[in-house]
């Protein structure tokens, strides 16, 4: 595969990659791996968030009719 980018991007790739000590091709393996959820590279669903709300009293019946 090829990929035609400008000379200014090349640059900074090559640049970000000497710095972390890394070819090319494995930093832009890790931003791959970064880029994707956990779970979607092999296909399962990505997981929901859980969302805490706090202490709900029970629901009685004359709190949703007005009765």
């Amino acid at each position: 595969m090829r990929l035609d980018i400008s000379l200014e991007t090349e640059a900074r790739l090559v640049a970000k990659a000497q710095k972390q000590g890394l070819f090319i091709d494995a930093l832009l393996e890790r931003l791959l791996e970064d880029e994707m959820p956990a779970g979607a590279a092999n296909g399962d669903a990505p997981e929901l968030p859980a969302w805490h709300l706090g202490v709900r009293g029970s629901l009685h019946r004359r709190d949703i009719y007005n009765a």
